[in-house]
C-alpha cells in the first residue's frame, strides 16, 4: 500500500476531518505541517491554494469531501460512507448543511473572534439568522444512536464534530449562545466522538 501523505495545518478543522478519517480507517500516513498558500508551486498541488491536500501516490487531491470519498473508494475495508443510498444521501445532506450554513457562516465572524479585528453589526445579525435556521434543520435531522448512522462514526460525524466545535467557540464568544445546546440531543454523541482514538 502506498503511504499517504496529508498536507495541512493542525488547527484547521478540515485538515482534522481528513486526519480523523485516516485514523478511523487505520490507514498509515505521514502528516506534513503545511499552511495554505497562493504560491504557484503549492497551487500545483491544490488549485485554490487551500488545505488539506492528500498525496495519494497517484496524484494530489484537495477539498475535504473529495478526499474522504477517495479514501472510501480506494480503501473500502473500513467504510465511512454507508451501504444504503438513503443513508449516504442523508449524510451528504448533513455535511452540506454543516459546511454551508454553520461553518461558512461563523467563518465570517473570525476577524472579530480570532484575528483581533471587529465584525459589523450587519454581519453578526445575518450570521445569527442563518445559525438559527441551521440549528433548527439539524435538530430535525440528527438522531444519534450513538453515532449519526449507527455503531461507527462516518463522514457526517466527522464533519459535524469538527465544524460544530469551531461554531460553538464562535457562537459562545459573539452571541453568548451554544449552538450545540440549541440543536439538542447531542450530549451522548459528543462524548462518544471525544472518546474516539481519532
Amino acid at each position: 500500500m502506498t503511504k499517504l501523505r496529508l498536507l495541512g495545518y493542525p488547527v484547521s478543522n478540515y485538515v482534522n476531518i481528513v486526519r480523523a478519517a485516516l485514523l478511523e480507517k487505520a490507514l498509515p500516513f505521514e502528516f506534513v505541517a503545511t499552511r495554505a498558500s497562493q504560491d504557484a508551486a503549492f497551487r500545483e498541488l491544490s488549485p485554490l491554494g487551500k488545505i488539506p491536500v492528500l498525496d495519494t501516490g497517484d496524484g494530489y487531491l484537495s477539498e475535504t469531501v473529495a478526499i474522504l470519498d477517495y479514501l472510501d473508494d480506494a480503501y473500502p475495508d473500513v467504510p465511512l460512507r454507508h451501504s444504503d443510498a438513503f443513508s449516504r444521501a442523508r449524510s451528504r445532506q448533513i455535511i452540506n448543511l454543516v459546511q454551508l450554513y454553520v461553518e461558512a457562516q461563523v467563518r465570517q465572524l473570525f476577524p472579530g473572534v480570532f484575528m483581533g479585528g471587529s465584525n459589523s453589526a450587519a454581519t453578526e445579525t445575518s450570521v445569527r439568522a442563518m445559525l438559527d435556521r441551521a440549528a433548527g434543520a439539524l435538530s430535525q435531522l440528527l438522531t444519534p444512536f450513538p453515532f449519526l448512522f449507527g455503531e461507527r462514526p462516518g463522514q457526517a460525524d466527522l464533519f459535524l464534530f469538527y465544524n460544530l466545535d469551531i461554531a460553538e467557540c464562535v457562537s459562545r464568544f459573539v452571541y453568548q449562545r451554544s449552538i450545540i445546546d440549541e440543536i439538542g440531543g447531542l450530549g451522548a454523541w459528543l462524548a462518544a466522538m471525544r472518546d474516539r482514538p481519532s
